[in-house]
């Protein structure tokens, strides 16, 4: 199996064309967010506690955003593989209209509810205050995220990959220069602490949309067609996109649900405790970047093979991505615990806050394997073949029955320190691995789901 797909150039030349760019972005995505939470971090402990429980909200949003658009993105890659353009617009259009509504209903409760928000996840007054100034103003961004995540996404499966890379690259430079202008008071403007974190996301957000859609009705893209051409979907058409993306819509929600219960029962640990977490997750998204290039990857490409038809090729490239995955976790994981004791001595904390945060990256490290191994599966291989359902119920039940009740007892009940908590949280990886691999060579996952919606 290994010779065969180091043999098969067509697969590692579709492969670089889509997983660098979707690499690429997420690497100087988690990049520049460390450097954000540095400067958040020259602020203070409770400055960073506010930040990362104010963006839990956003956290959630754009897990669902993503569980909208990669449910549409299903059809989009089938679509791109017969090459039917006017459907595509139609899918584009149907998830843009649920990805809006479900931004504008964020927004207000960002605006509206912010202290209620956060009393969810600490009871530190502090924290609260802090956390309030932020989100009512991150919270405008929204829209424009939700805009620039259909597009984005649909671009990547109709394998455009350099547009949404191109868009957040030049968006996040942006966000963290205005992020230093903002926090610190630099160039003649006053120093607005978290507050002018959140209005540099504001408009780095902004100019990320505006990127996409003008390239994208500027130019002769797949995605360009007129306002009547996204909505001009029946019912029945927009009734099998949602059959198929109401699961993964659903996974995200109940995944994000399940990662803020995380968060909460973290934040329970302490002020500082969660603060190590907070440090070590931003670390650890650097080195996530290869479960979104082969997750992403495996999507369309897999998507595309049963597009044309090729059910056989698809379940081969199943195959070929998981043996990437697995290699891919082992050198990750292990240049995590390598370099975690240097790269956490960037972060202005105390030497306790350190020390945990360099506990915990060396748990994420061991279980790295699996968790990149596991978000194929969900991301790319079970969505790729549009077994969408199967993909909800082994997510849901290794969170629910596994992660979240272990996080409120190591955390809230035992007592226990940060790192051996979230060492317990992880052993949800292992319930998902057996399920994800169980259905992976079942091969029932492989589904061409846009026969007659031409």
């Amino acid at each position: 199996m290994i010779r065969s797909m180091l043999k098969d150039r067509i697969f590692f030349a579709t492969l670089l064309t889509l997983g660098i760019p979707v690499m690429v972005q997420h690497l100087f995505s988690s990049f520049l967010n460390m450097v954000d939470i540095v400067m958040i971090g020259h602020l203070g402990e409770v400055s960073i506690s506010a930040v990362g429980l104010a963006n839990q909200l956003f956290f959630i949003l754009v897990l669902l955003l993503f569980g909208t658009n990669s449910g549409g993105a299903i059809f989009v890659a089938q679509f791109w593989g017969s090459r039917e353009r006017r459907s595509i617009h139609k899918t584009v259009g149907v998830s843009l209209a649920i990805s809006i509504v479900g931004a504008v209903l964020f927004t207000l409760a960002a605006i509206t509810f912010p202290v209620l928000i956060l009393s969810l996840f600490t009871l530190d007054p502090q924290v609260i205050r802090v956390g309030t100034d932020y989100l009512q103003i991150v919270g405008l961004s929204y829209l424009f995220t939700a805009i620039s995540f259909s597009f984005a996404i649909s671009s990547r499966s109709v394998g455009d990959a350099r547009l949404p890379m191109v868009a957040s690259v030049l968006s996040l430079g942006i966000n963290t220069f205005l992020n230093w202008v903002l926090i610190f008071g630099y160039l003649g403007f006053p120093a607005l602490g978290v507050r002018g974190a959140a209005m540099a996301t504001v408009i780095a957000r902004f100019i990320e949309m505006a990127i996409i859609l003008g390239y994208v009705f500027s130019t002769d893209h797949p995605l360009r067609g007129a306002l009547r051409d996204y909505f001009s979907f029946s019912r029945y058409f927009a009734g099998r996109v949602l059959r198929k993306s109401l699961p993964v819509i659903a996974n995200e929600f109940f995944w994000a649900i399940g990662m803020s219960l995380y968060v909460a029962a973290f934040a329970r640990s302490g002020t500082q405790a969660y603060a190590a977490y907070q440090i070590a997750h931003t670390i650890d998204r650097l080195f996530f970047v290869g479960a979104f290039g082969i997750g992403s990857s495996a999507a369309v490409m897999i998507g595309n093979k049963l597009g044309e038809n090729k059910r056989e090729e698809a379940i081969l490239y199943s195959r070929y991505f998981n043996i990437l995955a697995a290699a891919c976790g082992l050198f990750f994981g292990g240049l995590l615990i390598l370099t975690a004791p240097f790269i956490v001595q960037a972060f202005n904390v105390s030497p306790e806050v350190k020390a945990n945060a360099v506990k915990v990256m060396y748990v994420i490290g061991l279980y790295m394997s699996l968790k990149i191994i596991n978000a194929l599966q969900v991301i790319g291989t079970l969505r790729g073949g549009g077994d969408t359902t199967y993909s909800l119920v082994m997510e849901i039940s290794s969170v629910y029955l596994i992660g979240v009740p272990l996080a409120f007892l190591a955390a809230g009940v035992w007592q226990l320190p940060i790192y051996i908590v979230v060492a317990l949280v992880s052993l949800e990886e292992v319930t998902k691995a057996i399920m994800g691999l169980y259905r992976l060579f079942s091969n029932k996952w492989a589904n061409v789901v846009i026969e007659g919606m031409s």
